[in-house]
């Protein structure tokens, strides 16, 4: 996650964008795709709905909010859902000081999804956590009818959630708010930006159960199965400890095995 922060701003949230028309830049083949991916009682969330708001931090309560968060929750463990809702709400705080204005819907279904691609039912044979849980959360911000331009703000926000913060931070303020929050969730968030009352609000509406241990062992079993997914992303040096056999190829065998005489 990245360590860099920032601070000073204050939050504004934008008003629901308009949809437009156009497919995604995967085109139709993704959004026909897209269509296994919606809720069986679509239209209406079917878990118990989520709090109004958290620490000061309203929930978003519309049709598509309710549809990722029922989404997510049907498809994440519950200790792995509860760290996407945590890192909605710190990360609205963190945007809330960098005054940040953002589109709370994008914002909440990008944190509602951004590790779904650490879990196996997710996962492509090759590419890093962060590029499945960004082509699924992509996938389902499709399938709600989000324009190719917001379902793009999706992606971008859960590609980059753990990058480095230089280029996070040029991705835009929803990209910002989920990269600050899971961020301040694993590490834990500054006290100038998360005090100990909304920190305790935030676990008590969404508890850590075992966060530790079982997001640990989350992301030790994606590097065993996909060891060299991760080459210079958050997880190289777990995955390089986990599977040291994997990492046997370096730089000067690369260079050596150029097919050039010199």
């Amino acid at each position: 996650m990245p360590q860099q922060r920032c601070s000073k701003f204050h939050m504004t949230v934008r008003a629901d964008r308009a949809c437009c028309g156009g497919l995604s830049r995967r085109g139709f083949l993704s959004l026909a795709a897209a269509a296994a991916w919606v809720p069986s009682a679509f239209g209406r969330a079917i878990v118990a709905p989520l709090p109004r708001e958290v620490a000061g931090v309203a929930i978003p309560r519309s049709r598509n909010a309710a549809l990722a968060a029922d989404y997510a929750k049907q498809h994440q463990p519950d200790f792995l859902f509860n760290h996407c809702m945590r890192t909605f709400i710190f990360g609205a705080l963190y945007a809330r000081k960098m005054r940040l204005a953002f589109d709370a819907d994008e914002a909440f279904i990008a944190a509602a999804m951004h590790d779904l691609g650490l879990l196996p039912g997710f996962a492509s044979k090759d590419a890093s956590f962060e590029i499945d849980g960004a082509d699924a959360a992509e996938r389902f911000g499709r399938s709600l009818g989000l324009s190719e331009r917001r379902a793009e703000v999706i992606w971008r926000s859960v590609e980059m959630h753990d990058g480095k913060w230089a280029l996070t931070s040029r991705q835009g303020p929803e990209a910002m708010l989920v990269s600050a929050g899971a961020a301040a969730d694993v590490d834990g968030p500054e006290s100038s930006v998360v005090d100990a009352r909304q920190a305790a609000e935030a676990l008590e509406a969404f508890p850590r159960l075992q966060f530790k241990t079982r997001f640990t062992a989350l992301l030790v079993d994606h590097c065993r199965r996909k060891p060299l997914s991760q080459r210079s992303t958050w997880l190289e040096g777990l995955c390089r400890e986990t599977v040291p056999p994997a990492w046997m190829e370096t730089v000067e065998h690369e260079i050596a095995s150029a097919p050039f005489a010199e």
